[in-house]
């Protein structure tokens, strides 16, 4: 199934893009997504591998669920001071 995974900041001016698009086989985790993303990207994969992914909205852990119609986005974390 298809995932579309949205993103934001500097990642997406960095890909030249504002959302990924992966395959990964159903019933699909986020961390199926999370590897799928690595390996697609591979010199990202280190970042996609341990990624922060929210679903629909909220943070989601590496085992929910993941389906075609969610909302996904990946969350950069941010520093400052």
């Amino acid at each position: 199934m298809t995932i579309r995974v949205l993103i934001f900041g500097a990642l997406a001016r960095e890909m030249s893009c504002k959302e990924l698009v992966v395959d990964v086989c159903a019933p699909a985790t986020v961390r199926d997504v999370n590897a799928s993303l690595a390996a697609k990207f591979p010199p990202k994969a280190g970042f996609f591998q341990s990624a922060r992914l929210a679903v629909n909205h909220a943070f989601a852990t590496p085992d929910a669920p993941v389906q075609t119609t969610d909302e996904v986005a990946l969350i950069e974390l941010v520093g400052g001071g």
